[in-house]
């Protein structure tokens, strides 16, 4: 276990703070396979969680949670909540709707942060969560993110959320948001490795005291919906691999900590409680300026998360 006070905590732009590593549980199964992970997570020193609604998981999360607490394991004070407010619900009435059921789902009063999930919606209903139209592909909605965004504004001051931020935007869409924004996104949840650096992003990010949140930092090996014949060769890139001996650590581990000196949040997903527990143990090593250069020349516009199934609508950001 690691020593949950032993793990570093960045300062949001609002003075919040929030560990820098967490558990990251899209793809997490609710079959019982997440409680198990939150659980061991929590019991490793975990005090990060990034959830989602569309993740449809959140019950055990909270399940989890509560659970960790009655048994003395933490206190809820001690817990950054991370989730995500979904594409069928950006319509401004709509907004509280879905963080009132992440909160009921995760047996919170609040959560820590909230995030936009896209720059984009879907249409607002309540039957589907990716909504179709006759000719099979995902049906959009007009509704703005600027809109949805004002919402979580006003569920800052309603008390049901610290923090408020967004995942998957683009700079120009930051940039747009930034212009009318009241309280100022604490962060940008992206995908984030060596093959996929994001160098212009991360400089306006840091220029205007927006941190990154690194999703998929090791690639995505694992992931059902990434069919790329070269998912799992980050992990076995040969610079990766001299770092690992080097300090004696995992592929998993270098990479992680490559996030963390980079200055980023980090959320790497497992349900296995080894690899959980292994995730975190990253803070008995420094790699050095040259080694994180090294790794981000690795730098190849790798995207294994490009939801390309939304690719039609407005404000898709990788276009």
């Amino acid at each position: 276990m690691v020593d949950p006070k032993s793990v570093p905590r960045y300062t949001l732009n609002n003075g919040k703070t929030v560990p820098v590593v967490g558990l990251g549980t899209w793809q997490s199964a609710p079959d019982g396979s997440v409680y198990r992970a939150v659980r061991a997570a929590l019991e490793a020193g975990y005090r990060h969680l990034d959830c989602a609604f569309i993740y449809q998981n959140e019950e055990e999360i909270g399940n989890a949670i509560a659970d960790s607490i009655k048994e003395g394991v933490l206190k809820r004070e001690d817990l950054f909540v991370t989730s995500k407010i979904w594409l069928t619900y950006y319509r401004k009435d709509r907004v509280p709707l879905c963080a009132k059921k992440i909160l009921s789902a995760l047996k919170l009063e609040y959560a820590d942060l909230l995030l936009l999930h896209w720059p984009f919606a879907f249409q607002q209903q309540d039957e589907n969560l990716f909504p179709t139209g006759a000719d099979g592909k995902i049906v959009g909605d007009d509704v703005d993110y600027l809109e949805a965004y004002k919402a979580l504004e006003d569920l800052v001051d309603a008390g049901l959320v610290r923090s408020i931020g967004v995942s998957n935007f683009n700079v120009e869409q930051l940039k747009r948001l930034l212009a009318v924004a009241r309280i100022k996104p604490v962060t940008n949840q992206v995908e984030l490795h060596p093959y996929l650096v994001q160098a212009e992003l991360k400089k306006y990010c840091n220029d205007n005291g927006i941190v990154l949140t690194a999703y998929s930092p090791l690639g995505n090996p694992g992931s059902a919906v990434n069919s790329a014949s070269d998912k799992d060769k980050l992990l076995k890139d040969p610079v990766v691999g001299k770092l690992a001996t080097k300090y004696g650590k995992n592929a998993g581990q270098i990479l992680i900590k490559y996030q963390v000196a980079s200055g980023n949040l980090v959320i790497p997903k497992s349900v296995t409680k080894e690899r959980i527990a292994s995730n975190i143990q990253i803070f008995d090593f420094e790699l050095t300026k040259e080694e994180v250069a090294e790794l981000a020349a690795l730098d190849r516009n790798y995207r294994s998360c490009g939801f390309e199934m939304t690719s039609h609508l407005k404000n898709y950001p990788f276009a």
